[in-house]
């Protein structure tokens, strides 16, 4: 059995849905990010970074940070094939691409809806929020034109790095302007959100207990 510690439209997303997909037993346990939970001594015993989300492993072994998630849950099920194995010839483009959006893409839309974490001056918050927003537009302008298949980013067909990929998107300012100057993003997102796990997931990441409704700091 899995425990996946989860915040509502956080980096969570991506590690339920590959629990879905997988076909893993697993439960969820709400982290209040809007109250601190987060910081707690309790959660800091689970995740010392104290990010969501992080995931229990059946052993007891605990990880944290998505992508990380990602690739272990990967590799623990590699009859999904949502994760190329290592001798895999899409394996060094999975990764790459995984490692681009976890370090290029996700945390600059911390930056886009906290600025005020990013600096000291209260009168800079505006220009923070605004470098990070063109610096997402780059980001996606990048994903677009690396996108190989039709519709998924591998022309292998779906895996893991679509989930991610999907889940970004849901933390855009304007999603309607990002798929219109994006149309092969805009497909693949759609393709993924059609999948029963992926919109059964953000039907419970957008109802439920009170929560962040933003990436927040994890």
């Amino acid at each position: 059995m899995y425990t996946l510690y989860w915040e509502k439209m956080s980096g969570a997303i991506g590690p339920q849905v590959l629990l879905d997909e997988i076909g893993a037993n697993y439960d969820r346990i709400h982290v209040d990010m809007a109250a601190g939970a987060h910081r707690n001594r309790e959660y800091r015993s689970i995740n010392p970074v104290a990010r969501v989300p992080a995931l229990k492993l059946p052993d007891g072994e605990v990880v944290g940070e998505t992508a990380a998630i990602t690739i272990v849950l990967g590799e623990r099920h590699p009859d999904s094939r949502l994760v190329p194995a290592a001798t895999d010839t899409d394996r060094s483009r999975f990764l790459f691409w995984l490692m681009v959006m976890a370090t290029s893409g996700y945390p600059v839309f911390s930056r886009a809806w906290h600025p005020e974490q990013f600096t000291s001056d209260d009168s800079a918050n505006e220009t923070v929020r605004q470098t990070a927003e063109q610096q997402l537009q780059e980001f996606f302008s990048t994903i677009e034109n690396a996108i190989e298949g039709e519709p998924y980013f591998l022309r292998r067909g779906f895996t893991a790095l679509d989930i991610y990929l999907t889940m970004l998107t849901e933390w855009a300012s304007d999603k309607s302007e990002l798929f219109a100057s994006n149309p092969r993003l805009s497909d693949l997102c759609a393709s993924v959100g059609d999948r029963p796990s992926y919109s059964r997931v953000i039907r419970q990441h957008l109802s439920g207990e009170d929560a962040c409704g933003n990436p927040q700091e994890g």
